[in-house]
């Protein structure tokens, strides 16, 4: 450890070591007193943001000023101000507020080129730190190759796992060398799950052999390349560990295999503790914390309450007082958090400055990239450029409700529940009457199961169907064969924005699928 990081961490008390290891999220766009309680006396280490807390660059570089000039003025490090901003549809800073947002990981994937990735992040990069964003969890390392699963999707760059440290390490390129930490994530691998572990407990029954072949390939990749840190994720894998402990929770995860054995010598950052996945499991988050930190992890990400954050700083000190987590695994944690807040200025960190943001050149490249990334899988019809006299018909299921609004187009749009309900399908089925073209965005269909029920309907009456896949590739699969399908891999500005020139013909879609149909 550099002699200045060291001499700082000989000269913190144990609770102000302990606090170091939180990251809190909290309510509102400004700092009230509990927050800074947090800061002041309980010596948190960080926070993250969410949408809740962002209203405009100019606000939320006045916020993270305040949230560093209390950390500062009280005598502690500076903090890590960390953001979830992965481009599609996990973003919190967003084109309403004033930011520029990016098509998904796996839109980047489909232009076939990974400087796009790195073009994109070094973007959202520029823009957080205008704003004193200094952490990003991202990029996400998760081979997608389950069709059914419910939360991964089009956050993955791919089904293939070269493809995925392909894509994966040049995001986390534009991130750091633009001066934002990049955390990859979800360790050892969220790909392969049926669950979602903000709801439920996931299992990966993979032997060894598989998991290295496919799920920790992209993590080697990463640890070999020394990027800033890697994000637990809340699921479990026998193979590794045969307790049956979500990996968060896991020594033989978090220090067997990821320290030990893989070597890495970065953060190690919990996905939120108050994640379904470790409460279902009889681990609240004010339990799951000393647990977690004994296990190997560095930083305690939580999200808002600052009751259950301070049960939870009161815990962690009765376990190093109580030798469950040793004062030498505290130190190697703080030391590895100090060292990381060196390396990228966070010690004392500069204000930001929100009018750096160049959101008209960044906002042309997101639109540049959207427009490589369509990929029309199929158009046995012809329907594209559509050319059709009849105005086509939009079916809006709720996900995507008051978002397909293209005025050039002509269209009428009718709004249908995600499941759509047999009175809503027969009136689209009127609407569609005559060879009407129908566009219909369609979402997790191995769920939303009528809307798959709907489209089938519109191509058995004959209705030309036009359907816009955004959440899950593995979705074109489920279609039948004489709909047309365009892979649009997310439905925010950027894409919404391209669209209209695939209506016209103006552009082309030829990017290929990142993921193999079953």
């Amino acid at each position: 450890m550099p002699a200045p990081t060291s001499s700082l961490l000989e000269s913190l008390s144990l609770e102000q070591k302990i606090g170091q290891t939180m990251v809190i999220g909290f309510d509102g766009t400004t700092v009230d007193g509990d927050l800074r309680q947090m800061i002041t006396d309980y010596h948190i280490g960080g926070v993250i943001l969410f949408a809740r807390n962002i209203e405009s660059p100019q606000q939320t570089a006045a916020l993270t000023a305040e949230l560093q000039r209390i950390a500062l003025e009280s005598g502690h490090p500076g903090l890590f101000i960390a953001i979830d901003q992965e481009g599609g549809r996990v973003a919190r800073l967003t084109e309403d507020k004033g930011f520029t947002e990016f098509p998904s990981a796996m839109a980047l994937s489909a232009t076939d080129d990974p400087q796009n990735a790195y073009r994109a992040a070094a973007a959202l990069a520029a823009e957080m730190r205008a704003v004193g964003i200094n952490v990003d969890f991202a990029p996400v390392l998760d081979v997608n190759n389950n069709p059914a699963n419910p939360i991964i999707g089009i956050r993955s760059f791919s089904a293939d796992p070269q493809r995925v440290v392909e894509y994966g390490l040049a995001f986390a390129r534009g991130l750091e060398d633009n001066g934002v930490l990049a955390f990859g994530k979800h360790f050892p691998g969220h790909g392969d799950t049926a669950l979602d572990s903000h709801v439920d407990l996931p299992l990966v029954p993979h032997d060894r052999a598989r998991l290295e072949q496919v799920e920790l390939f992209p993590f080697r990749a990463f640890v070999q390349a020394g990027f800033a840190g890697i994000m637990t994720a809340h699921v479990t894998f026998p193979a590794i560990d045969q307790d049956g402990l979500p990996a968060t929770l896991s020594s033989r995860v978090l220090t067997g295999l990821l320290r030990e054995e893989m070597g890495f010598d970065g953060i190690i950052v919990t996905d939120s503790l108050e994640m379904g996945a470790l409460a279902q499991s009889g681990y609240p988050p004010e339990a799951a914390a000393p647990l977690a930190l004994a296990a190997g992890a560095d930083l305690l990400l939580f999200n808002r309450d600052h009751a259950m954050h301070r049960a939870a700083f009161a815990n962690l000190l009765q376990s190093v007082r109580d030798g469950k987590i040793s004062l030498e695994q505290l130190d190697a944690s703080v030391g590895r958090i100090l060292q990381a807040k060196e390396k990228f200025g966070l010690l004392n960190p500069v204000p930001a400055l929100p009018d750096s943001l160049e959101t008209e050149a960044h906002r042309a490249l997101s639109r540049q990239i959207a427009r490589q990334s369509l990929t029309l899988l199929r158009d046995p019809a012809h329907l594209l450029p559509i050319r059709t006299e009849a105005a086509p018909l939009i079916v809006e299921p709720a996900v995507v409700r008051n978002q397909m609004q293209f005025p050039g187009l002509g269209a009428t749009v009718l709004q249908v529940d995600t499941q759509p309900s047999p009175s809503q399908m027969a009136d689209v089925l009127h609407a569609a009457a005559n060879g009407r073209l129908v566009i219909v965005p369609v979402n997790d269909l191995t769920v939303n199961t009528r809307q798959l029920e709907l489209v089938q309907q519109l191509d058995a009456a004959g209705s030309p169907v036009l359907a816009l896949v955004h959440r899950n590739p593995f979705d074109a699969a489920l279609l039948p064969p004489s709909v047309s399908v365009l892979v649009t891999y997310g439905l925010n500005p950027p894409v919404l924005d391209v669209l209209p020139e695939v209506w016209s013909g103006q552009w082309q879609p030829t990017a290929v699928l990142p993921v193999t149909l079953p």
